[in-house]
């Protein structure tokens, strides 16, 4: 058995698999290594992808040549348009996956990839060998394979650790504790030792998930049943389909009661026995967090979701708890339509080891160590979409790594990406992160529908995606900026165009001729309307949304993109890699301390460190020119 390769991915979760195929895919030899081959791209927790924040990062992720987007597009239940009726930096697509065939499929995926070799085991040591320093190199040693519990040594160039919840697992239920890194399969007990050796820091953090209960146990006549949409907005701009799943979900509420048996149980909460005292994601509370922080709450939405249409599980979304197999059953007696209900599996609690990311380049490359990257969950992050987008950034660099290219860096102006990999390793957070729009300055232009548009010299510059698609990708932007100045020249009398905006029920009116564009601004009139009232060009559906979002959001967007030429000019001021903060008078040590720890790559990266202050930045930027 060969046992060299270019890169190593360890973990096969949606950080790994993204990471082993960008790799492959960019012509390295790949090994992807998961302690079990039949849960590679498992969805441990809910049966989705996207969400606000969540569906730009797969829509970035998919433009540059990953696997997410098209893969929810193809093997869900439904896609669902959220948030129609507001602003366009809101809208997304929501998938609820087909678990099953999500993950068979994935596998069938990496099976099939060139480059690919998939690995049962688990690795227990990174090795590495000292190198030199010099002064424009801040690695202190570099990847050259690593260790199996088999005893196997594997040599690598580069090696990207993906390792989920597996590090130390331990799973919580109740008073019930043992090591797993998910229910029913083995946790990895040596490797956040052996990096803890290497000298990397490592802390811990908890997720939880809830229980998943038989379908045929549900009475689904007390329940609201919501359908997808056949004719979603995919997540792929390269998806074709004449119509998608409408599988439904249904939608019920917790009651007096299910609050008063919580109330009544919290005794048995691992968060209140303390058998759980590390933090677990926010933006995604237990019940008995639920009703720890809002008491007075009694109705808190539950929606069903079939994991598969090829078994009877259901998963109970918005009843995570870790508290006792008992009360779980007592709690979903409260609740309407579930009174029968039996439990396929209990919901649980995972504890596990991570490494803060304030140890990483924006690479995703550890400060020390050269050729080790992270990504997901081992980053101090939630949700299937950030891993998949630190994998898939992961495995470009760590791919171009070994074909000694400069890495591919996405700043926080071009996407939802930077905006993750950026506040990752400059801001602390007390619990598992998680993408949000609020976290985002510039969210009218990293739209959820653009990717295509504000990526493609990223694209190009990756190159993972084939000529053929780049060339399509090129010529649907020509057309949106090309059918864009049309409209700003076709000019229309007032009489027409007060005329069509009778005829489509619309109060407003002109008092002079006006410019095609300046109709199309309005609230209620689409591309699709004018373009039957002017005889217009027709385009792909995502052409015509761009057409249509970029005139009427046309002063917001040039006011973002006037804002982000000033974060541009910051970004583009390169600090040297030798610099050192402990000559630099009149810096704060919080901020030198900071700087340290982070060793910024540019004066905007800088600016963005907790404790570095304006005055901080003026005296770096003063030293630097004096240098």
């Amino acid at each position: 058995m060969n046992k060299e390769y270019d890169v190593i991915v360890v973990g096969a979760g949606h950080a790994g698999v993204e990471a082993a195929l960008a790799s492959a895919r960019l012509g390295n030899k790949t090994a992807l290594m998961t302690l079990y081959l039949d849960t590679i791209s498992m969805m441990s927790c809910n049966p989705s992808i996207g969400g606000p924040g969540k569906s730009n990062l797969v829509t970035e992720i998919d433009v540059l040549g990953g696997e997410m987007g098209k893969h929810i597009d193809e093997f869900n239940l439904q896609l669902k348009d959220l948030n129609t009726s507001k602003g366009p930096a809101a809208r997304i697509t929501r998938g609820q996956a087909d678990k099953y065939k999500y993950r068979r499929k994935m596998r069938e995926k990496l099976e099939k990839t060139e480059n690919i070799s998939l690995l049962q085991d688990c690795a227990e040591e990174i090795l590495v060998e000292e190198i030199k320093k010099s002064e424009n190199l801040s690695y202190e040693k570099k990847v050259i394979g690593l260790k199996t519990k088999l005893g196997i040594i594997y040599k690598a160039k580069a090696i990207v650790l993906a390792t989920g919840t597996f590090l130390k697992g331990k799973i919580v239920i109740g008073d019930i504790t043992y090591s797993a890194g998910r229910q029913g399969e083995m946790s990895a007990e040596k490797l956040s030792d052996n990096l803890r050796d290497l000298g990397i820091k490592i802390e811990r953090y908890q997720t939880a998930t809830p229980p998943r209960i038989d379908r045929k146990t549900i009475d689904f006549s007390k329940l609201e049943e919501l359908k997808g949409e056949e004719h979603p907005r995919y997540f792929s701009v390269f998806t074709k389909k004449e119509k998608n799943n409408v599988v439904p979900t249904w939608l019920t509420y917790t009651s007096d009661e299910t609050i008063e048996v919580v109330k009544e149980m919290m005794k048995y909460s691992p968060i209140v026995s303390g058998m759980v005292n590390t933090h677990g994601p926010r933006h995604c509370p237990s019940i008995d967090r639920k009703v720890l922080n809002f008491p007075d709450k009694l109705k808190h939405q539950i929606f069903l979701e079939l994991e598969s249409e090829n078994s009877d599980e259901i998963y109970v979304n918005g009843l995570t708890t870790a508290m006792p197999a008992f009360v779980q059953e007592k709690i979903l007696r409260t609740i309407k339509g579930l009174e029968n209900a039996k439990i396929m599996r209990h919901g649980y609690a995972v504890e596990y080891d991570y490494a803060p990311a304030s140890q990483l380049y924006p690479s995703l490359e550890n400060k020390k160590i050269s050729g080790l990257f992270f990504a997901g969950q081992i980053n101090g992050t939630s949700g299937y979409e950030e891993a998949a987008a630190q994998g898939f950034m992961a495995g470009v660099n760590a791919g171009r790594k070994v074909q000694a290219k400069e890495p591919i860096i996405i700043d926080r102006s071009e996407a939802y990406i930077g905006v993750l990999i950026d506040d990752l390793i400059h801001k602390k957070t007390p619990e598992p992160y998680r993408v949000l729009p609020s976290r985002a300055e510039y969210r009218i232009t990293l739209r959820y529908d653009n990717a295509f548009m504000r990526l493609i010299d990223k694209v190009k510059k990756i190159r993972i995606i084939d000529e053929e698609k780049i060339k399509f990708l090129e010529n649907s932007i020509n057309n949106v900026y090309t059918e864009i100045n049309n409209l700003k020249n076709i000019s229309v009398s007032m009489n027409e165009a007060n005329k069509f905006l009778e005829n489509l029920g619309l109060e407003e009116r002109f008092a002079k001729g006006i410019k095609a564009a300046e109709i199309l601004k309005i609230k209620d009139v689409s591309y699709d309307k004018l373009k039957e009232f002017l005889n217009l060009s027709d385009y792909d559906e995502f052409v015509k949304n761009q057409i249509e979002t970029m005139i009427k959001y046309e002063i917001f967007i040039e006011r973002e993109n006037k804002q982000i030429e000033k974060f541009k000019k910051l970004e583009n001021m390169y600090i040297p890699k030798n610099i050192n903060y402990d000559e630099i008078k009149g810096i704060s040590n919080i901020a030198r301390a900071g700087l340290n720890e982070v060793r910024p790559l540019s004066i905007g990266e800088a600016t963005r460190i907790s404790g570095v202050t304006s005055n901080d930045v003026t005296l770096i930027i003063a030293y630097m020119n004096k240098k």
